[in-house]
C-alpha cells in the first residue's frame, strides 16, 4: 500500500471503506448548531453542523427527514444521530443523519432574534420611515468587498442596465473582525457625498459569514442616513438586520443593482415613444387649428365684421330708448310723490294739532274728576273715623266703666269668678289686679 500509486478515486474509496467499517463513528450522536440549511425539492435536507471551533457537512435523506418531528432552520441547536462517511464525488467528509431532535436555538440566532425584536419595537423597520428610491439615479455608490463576486455582479449589472450613471465604489471588509466598523464608516462617508442612491452588497454565506450585517451599529447607521440605501446581502433566503432597516431589500447583489436602476434601452424606448406621441399630438393640434383658422377666415363674420356689430348696435339703441322712457317716468313719479308728500304733511300737521287739543281737554277733565273723587273719599274717611271713635271701648271706659278679665278671658258672669282668684280690671288710664273676696249673685 505504501509503495503503490493510487488514483484519487481509489484513495477516496479506500478511506470511505475504512470509515464505514469503524464502529466508533457509526451511529454517533453529535451536538451542534445548524447553518446553511437547504430543503431540496427532492425531500433531502442539506446543512452544516458546527460549533465554535469546527463544522462538518451533513445530509439527511428524505426517508429519514419525513420522520423528523420538526423542520430545522438556521441557528437551531440539535442532536443528530448519524453515520460518518465520505462523499466519493467530492471527497468531502460528511455526516449521513438518520435522526434529529432540537436542543434549543444557537447563540447567534438568539442574538439575532433579540436585536430584531428590539429594533422592531423602536420602529426602525417601519415602512413609513423608509426613503423612496429615485427613478433615474445619476450618481450611485457601491459599498461591498474588494474584488468579490458580489462586487463584479453589481458593477456589471449597473454598466449593462444604466451606463449613463456615475458609479463610485467604497471597498470594505464584509466579514470578520472590524467589518461592521468599516461598513458604518463607508455608509457615513457616502452619505456626506450626496449620492442619489447607495448599494450595500455581499454574496451568500452562513449566519457567521453574514454577521457583520447583523450588528446593531450597522442598523443604526443605516437608519440615520439621508441617502436611500438598497441592501442586497446573501441569497434570497438570507435575511439580515441590515436588509430590514434599509430602504429597500434585494434578494441578491445583482437584484440590488437591478432595483437601483432602470433599463437604459427601456428608458430610451419610452422617451422615443413619448417623443413620437408628442410630435403626433402637435401635428394634430396644428391641423385642428389650421382647419379652424380656415373656417373662420371663410366665415361671413370674418369677411364682414359689421354683420356681427349691427345686431349689437340695434340692441344698444333699443335699450337706450327704453332707458330714456324709464327716466321720464321716474321724473313724473317723483313729481307726484313730492305732491302727495306735501299734502300728507299738511294733513298730518292739522290732525296732530287737533289731537293735541283734545288730549289737553281730556287731561283737564281727568284732573278735575280726580280732585272730586279725592274730596269725596276724604269725607267718607272722616265719617268712619268719627263712628269708630264713638263706638270705641276706650270711650266707654272713660265714662267710669271697666273691663274685667281672668286668665286672659273677659268675665261676663259672677259664676265665672272664684273666691281668692286674681283678676285684672282694665280702666281707661291703666290696669288693676284684684283678688276676689266674695261674690254675690243676683236672682
Amino acid at each position: 500500500m505504501r509503495n503503490r500509486q493510487l488514483s484519487v478515486s481509489a484513495l477516496v474509496r479506500y478511506l470511505k471503506g475504512k470509515l464505514d467499517q469503524d464502529p466508533l463513528i457509526q451511529r454517533v450522536i453529535v451536538a451542534g448548531e445548524i447553518s446553511n440549511f437547504t430543503a431540496h425539492r427532492s425531500g433531502h435536507w442539506y446543512f452544516t453542523l458546527k460549533d465554535e471551533k469546527s463544522r462538518i457537512s451533513c445530509v439527511m435523506f428524505a426517508s429519514n427527514a419525513v420522520r423528523c418531528q420538526f423542520k430545522p432552520k438556521e441557528g437551531d441547536s440539535v442532536l443528530v444521530q448519524a453515520n460518518t462517511s465520505i462523499f466519493e464525488s467530492s471527497g468531502q467528509l460528511q455526516l449521513y443523519v438518520t435522526a434529529m431532535k432540537p436542543t434549543g436555538l444557537g447563540d447567534l440566532y438568539l442574538k439575532f432574534e433579540e436585536l430584531k425584536r428590539r429594533l422592531h419595537n423602536e420602529g426602525l423597520f417601519d415602512p413609513a420611515r423608509k426613503k423612496p428610491i429615485p427613478v433615474y439615479p445619476m450618481r450611485i455608490v457601491v459599498i461591498t468587498g474588494k474584488n468579490t463576486a458580489a462586487r463584479q455582479d453589481v458593477i456589471t449589472t449597473l454598466a449593462r442596465r444604466w451606463p449613463v450613471a456615475q458609479v463610485s465604489e467604497i471597498p470594505v471588509l464584509v466579514q470578520g473582525e472590524g467589518a461592521a466598523a468599516q461598513i458604518c464608516a463607508a455608509l457615513r462617508q457616502a452619505d456626506a457625498l450626496n449620492f442619489d442612491v447607495m448599494i450595500l452588497a455581499r454574496g451568500g454565506g452562513s449566519i457567521e459569514d453574514l454577521w457583520s450585517f447583523n450588528e446593531e451599529c450597522v442598523a443604526r447607521t443605516l437608519a440615520d442616513l439621508k441617502t436611500p440605501v438598497i441592501c442586497g446581502v446573501g441569497h434570497e433566503v438570507d435575511v439580515t438586520i441590515a436588509d430590514l432597516v434599509a430602504d429597500r431589500r434585494a434578494p441578491t447583489p445583482t437584484g440590488a443593482a437591478e432595483m437601483a436602476t432602470p433599463q437604459l434601452a427601456e428608458v430610451q424606448g419610452y422617451c422615443l415613444r413619448q417623443r413620437q406621441q408628442l410630435i403626433y399630438l402637435i401635428h394634430q393640434k396644428l391641423r385642428m387649428q389650421r382647419q379652424r383658422y380656415e373656417q373662420q377666415t371663410e366665415s361671413r363674420i370674418f369677411q364682414d365684421p359689421m354683420t356681427l356689430l349691427q345686431p349689437v348696435q340695434m340692441r344698444l339703441d333699443y335699450n337706450t330708448s327704453r332707458l330714456q322712457n324709464t327716466s321720464q317716468r321716474v321724473r313724473t313719479q317723483r313729481t307726484r310723490l313730492d305732491q302727495v308728500s306735501a299734502i300728507l304733511l299738511n294733513q298730518t300737521s292739522k290732525h296732530v294739532y287737533l289731537q293735541q287739543q283734545r288730549l289737553g281737554q281730556l287731561r283737564l277733565n281727568l284732573n278735575h274728576h280726580q280732585k272730586q273723587q279725592l274730596m269725596l273719599r276724604q269725607q267718607q274717611l272722616k265719617e268712619k273715623i268719627r263712628l269708630m271713635d264713638a263706638y270705641s271701648p276706650l270711650k266707654i271706659l272713660g265714662r267710669g266703666y271697666g273691663l274685667i278679665a281672668q286668665n286672659g278671658h273677659l268675665v261676663r258672669s259672677v259664676q265665672e269668678v272664684k273666691i281668692q282668684e286674681e283678676m285684672q280690671i282694665r280702666l281707661h288710664d291703666g290696669q288693676i289686679t284684684a283678688v276676689v273676696k266674695e261674690k254675690e249673685e243676683q236672682a
